[in-house]
């Protein structure tokens, strides 16, 4: 079964190349859920199908089977309304972590590594962050921006206590490499 999900289409997306290269600085450090069919993979390639970079393949490394983790229901994986941007877009340095005020609707931010480092500990639970067909995005048609969902590791209930450690410990593994680059 061909896994439609790993191409991805920018046809919504105003500036391609921008978008296609602010996404492939995540390929070290985000993971990749696929709904279609039950899969995170953490180790992959992003490569533009297309002349004008209207599709992209996010292609799992076929030689690390070990980076793909099988069996993980969709409902273990859920938006967080958190999104990744560069700074740029409001006069800023690096990335940052971006999302909308419950009280008042206003874009707050605060830099990527201190943010999700603060996520986490308000969480009191693993936040293990993953990316999926149509997480990317653009913020006013002019910059890319990247939706997180997160994994919730105790609603994969057919996976062994030793198997949820392992996906677990391979995506903060995977974010901890960047935020220490960061």
């Amino acid at each position: 079964m061909a896994n439609y999900q790993l191409i991805w289409n920018l046809h919504g997306i105003r500036y391609k190349e921008k978008a296609v290269n602010f996404l492939q600085r995540f390929e070290d450090s985000l993971c990749v859920f696929s709904g279609a069919v039950s899969q995170v993979y953490a180790n992959y390639n992003i490569w533009p199908i297309t002349a004008d970079n209207s599709k992209l393949l996010v292609l799992p490394n076929p030689h690390a089977h070990h980076d793909i983790f099988q069996s993980i229901d969709s409902g273990a994986v859920i938006r967080t309304g958190l999104y990744i941007m560069p700074g740029e877009v409001i006069g800023k340095k690096g990335l940052l972590l971006s999302h909308r005020s419950r009280h008042n609707g206003k874009l707050k931010v605060t830099p990527l590594g201190k943010g999700l480092k603060k996520v986490a500990r308000q969480m009191g639970t693993p936040f293990l962050p993953v990316i999926t067909n149509r997480d990317l995005k653009e913020l006013n048609r002019e910059s890319p921006i990247l939706h997180l969902h997160r994994l919730v590791p105790e609603r994969l209930s057919s996976h062994s206590q030793f198997e949820m450690r392992t996906i677990r410990g391979t995506i903060e593994e995977k974010m901890d490499k960047y935020l220490a680059c960061a």
